[in-house]
């Protein structure tokens, strides 16, 4: 098995975001792992005589620092930006900063939202090439899973 050394944790400020910082947070803490907290803004990338720029609002950065951890004893991170969709940039910064695994949060659409709006969550499972651990926000009023019809295991028969 492999040992984790380097977890990506991709926000994009949401609850479901924060839930899954703290979680990436406790486990870095646990594996002594760094911890790259990462946002991708969608931005046009505009043209210049230098070539292609993509700027970005510095309220973004500021957000991103706003990020409190829990913990001092985390081993070292990070903080990234980058401009692109956010499930290519996503799986692209976990393969060149060689990150073990990513750990992110997944608003959990179904249906017609889920088909307009698609989901990065989604996306980066398809496409990571390290282990994605994706954490639902789930309502705490939402009822316990049902049993499930089983058959009972016969007993073998001997002769």
């Amino acid at each position: 098995m492999q040992t984790i050394t380097r977890i990506l944790c991709p926000t994009d400020f949401s609850d479901s975001a924060e839930k899954a910082v703290g979680y990436a947070e406790q486990l870095a803490i646990d594996t002594k792992a760094e911890l790259l907290l990462f946002h991708a803004f969608d931005t046009p990338a505009t043209w210049t005589l230098s070539g292609q720029e993509h700027p970005r609002d510095p309220r973004i950065q500021e957000e991103l620092d706003g990020v409190l951890f829990n913990s001092p004893h985390a081993r070292k991170i990070e903080r990234l930006l980058h401009a692109g969709p956010p499930g290519e940039v996503i799986c692209w910064i976990a393969q060149d900063h060689k990150c073990d695994l990513i750990v992110m949060g997944t608003h959990g659409r179904t249906g017609l939202k889920h088909l307009l709006f698609g989901s990065v969550a989604e996306y980066v499972l398809q496409h990571a090439r390290c282990p994605v651990l994706s954490l639902r926000d789930r309502d705490p009023k939402e009822p316990p899973l049902a049993r499930p019809l089983t058959m009972p295991v016969l007993a073998p028969r001997f002769m």
